[in-house]
């Protein structure tokens, strides 16, 4: 039976011979051997007469031969993915030794320039110290007594912090804002309460909040427009001062103006100054944060902290936005009218509630 009067033989020929060239790329010194193996082989298949002589002679030499490739291409992939696995660790690692070297070139890059800065001011205090030309004269005293002297000479006196910003910053630095906080919440959803009861009025349309809450705004763009245009840090303060003091003033104008009574009063005041300065702080905050990125942190790439802050600056944006979008909502719902009225409409003072 040859391989040229029978197709199946010449076909199981060309299984034989395409899983033989498929393994001799895989592992080329191979070839010798397998070539071999795959004449004699051949010479076994010429003297078949039979279809189990065939399947025992080619189908396993087939079999043997995809099995075999299949081992060698899963042991080829597994060297290549430990090879890239190597490359990707050799090449964080040399990546953290480069931040790691950075890190330090900058550390000593800011001694030296501390260094250099302490030495500049030695050298500034010791030309502004005035050069005495002309020594004076021994002196009678003995060197105990000018020793004493000099230690009896009072002391320079220290310029202490005004008291307003001694209790400014005591305030912040206890517990006492907390305090303040919480009160002023409490107060703010009692207040809230009285004004859907009809006992009291927050707001009484779309414009008076808008004013109420539009006015320190005014008054920071103002302040950073001044700041911007390099007007002295006074001017600047007092655009940002009177736009605070002119939204406190309204405030207490409009409650005065819409509501009776001495508790509903203080309670509206209570609850605008509390939702007015809770939210431009936060904002605050969160605006001041867009500035300023945060420190790399240990093994990290400067490309990797630079996505991160710019993710991080994304976040807050969004943060900002709907804090907006929420607060603006919140005093929509604590409006008396759902409304715009005129500017004018607003400044005249009615008693009546609304």
């Amino acid at each position: 039976m040859t391989a040229f009067k029978n197709p199946l033989i010449a076909s199981l020929d060309l299984v034989a011979k395409a899983s033989f060239l498929i393994c001799v790329s895989l592992d080329p010194p191979r070839l010798p051997m397998d070539r071999v193996d795959m004449d004699d082989r051949k010479s076994v298949r010429d003297q078949c007469t039979t279809q189990k002589c065939l399947d025992q002679t080619m189908g396993a030499r087939v079999t043997f031969l995809d099995n075999y490739s299949r081992v060698e291409k899963s042991k080829a992939y597994a060297a290549e993915e430990k090879l890239r696995k190597d490359e990707y660790e050799a090449q964080r690692q040399a990546e953290e030794l480069a931040s790691a070297q950075s890190d330090e070139q900058y550390r000593i890059a800011q001694e030296q320039f501390h260094q250099q800065r302490q030495l500049s001011a030695q050298q500034h205090q010791v030309a502004q110290t005035p050069s005495q030309s002309v020594q004076p004269a021994p002196s009678s005293q003995s060197p105990a007594y000018v020793v004493s002297a000099q230690q009896v000479r009072p002391a320079q006196p220290v310029a202490e912090k005004p008291a307003v910003l001694r209790m400014w910053q005591a305030f912040w630095a206890g517990p006492a804002w907390k305090y303040t906080l919480l009160i002023g919440s409490m107060i703010t959803c009692l207040a809230i309460w009285r004004h859907h009861t009809e006992a009291a009025t927050i707001y009484t349309d779309y414009t008076d909040a808008a004013i109420t809450n539009a006015l320190p705004a005014i008054g920071a763009v103002s302040a950073l427009i001044l700041r911007w245009l390099e007007m002295p840090g006074l001017v600047s303060g007092i655009a940002l001062g009177t736009g605070i003091i002119l939204a406190i003033a309204y405030a207490v104008y409009a409650t005065f103006r819409t509501n009776q009574g001495a508790l509903s009063i203080t309670l509206v005041i209570v609850a605008k100054l509390t939702l007015i300065t809770v939210f431009y702080a936060v904002i605050g905050m969160l605006i001041a944060s867009l500035f300023s990125n945060s420190a790399r942190r240990k093994g990290e790439s400067q490309a990797r902290a630079a996505a991160r802050n710019s993710r991080e600056k994304k976040q807050t944006m969004a943060l900002i936005t709907g804090l907006s979008v929420a607060y603006t909502a919140f005093t929509a719902w604590v409006c008396r009218r759902p409304e715009f009225t005129s500017f004018s409409e607003c400044l005249e003072f009615d008693t009546a509630p609304a």
